[in-house]
C-alpha cells in the first residue's frame, strides 16, 4: 500500500472559528490521498455557513446530527463513517 487513505476526523460543536483553520492545515499538508470526515453535532454558530464552501471540496465529507449527541457520540459517528485504510 503506497499512498493509503488518510481519514482525518473533526467532530463540530460551534467551533466555526476554528474550522477554516483545521481544513487549511490538512490541505497544506504534502501528503495528498486524504479525507476529512466532519460530523456537525447540531451546531448553532456560523459553522453551517462554513459548510457550504468545504462541500465542494470532494476531499471533504460533511455529515449532520439531527440533535446534539454529546462528544463521544459524534466522535464515534466520525470513525464510522471514515473510509481510511489501517
Amino acid at each position: 500500500m503506497k499512498n493509503p487513505l488518510f481519514s482525518v476526523l473533526i467532530a463540530n460543536y460551534n467551533n466555526g472559528r476554528y474550522l477554516q483553520e483545521a481544513v487549511d492545515s490538512v490541505r497544506s499538508q504534502t501528503y495528498t490521498n486524504w479525507e476529512i470526515i466532519l460530523v456537525d453535532d447540531a451546531s448553532t454558530d456560523n459553522s453551517k455557513e462554513l459548510y457550504k464552501e468545504l462541500e465542494k471540496d470532494s476531499h471533504i465529507h460533511i455529515f449532520y446530527n439531527e440533535e446534539n449527541k454529546g462528544c463521544g457520540y459524534t466522535k464515534r459517528r466520525c470513525a464510522e463513517l471514515a473510509k481510511g485504510e489501517v
